[in-house]
């Protein structure tokens, strides 16, 4: 059996488990209301579609204006074919079939993860919890 089947049914099981949904979008500029004046930050959303969150191996407390926050440091798993994230992105998931209390959590991508024989492509990301 070829590395290139190896990898193809690997990849075919991997979006198996995507049983999630998400949207990840680049930052664009800001944009300011004319009338309030409130600035809100703008995107262009590169991917919507199957993903999967998986729990990542370390998290941090950190201390801001006197409220303990941890920052937590999941993976989320998007098709191979996903490209163009960088860091900075915003993945919001939108459905999940397994945990419901994932659906609207926001994480901002540190980066992605390359390898030659990656059956998904991987998100670090950050969710800073309060």
């Amino acid at each position: 059996m070829s590395a290139q089947t190896v990898l193809a049914r690997g990849r075919a099981a991997a979006m198996a488990l995507m049983v999630d949904a998400c949207i990840i979008k680049h930052p664009t500029g800001l944009a300011t209301d004319p009338t309030t004046g409130v600035v809100t930050p703008t995107y262009s959303t590169i991917y919507t579609g199957a993903c999967k969150v998986q729990r990542g191996m370390d998290a941090s407390a950190q201390e801001v204006a006197e409220a303990h926050r941890a920052v937590l440091r999941p993976f989320v798993h998007v098709p191979i074919t996903v490209t163009g994230v960088v860091e900075g992105d915003v993945v919001t998931i939108t459905a999940s079939v397994n945990d419901a209390e994932l659906v609207g959590r926001v994480f901002r991508v540190m980066g992605p993860d390359h390898k030659s024989f990656a059956t998904a492509r991987r998100l670090q990301c950050t969710e800073a919890t309060s």
